[in-house]
């Protein structure tokens, strides 16, 4: 993935793997704890939409739109 801001390139490297069933359960205890997909993305090497999908995917409708 490349990304430009102000004039300069950044190159991230971002390795296609699953996440394991640990760090879901990871994942998820630090989404209810108020982590930001952003930073739990940062953390586990994948991308925001896949911290929502995990998410979305571990808890009901009711408790995602509680969250």
């Amino acid at each position: 993935m490349i990304r430009s801001y102000l004039g300069y390139i950044e190159t991230i490297e971002m390795i296609s793997r699953r996440l394991t069933n640990t760090q879901k359960a990871e994942i998820l205890e630090a989404f209810k704890a108020g982590h930001t997909t952003n930073v739990l993305a940062e953390k586990y090497s994948c991308t925001a939409t896949t911290i929502n999908r995990t998410v979305k995917t571990l808890l009901s409708d009711d408790e995602y739109i509680f969250l």
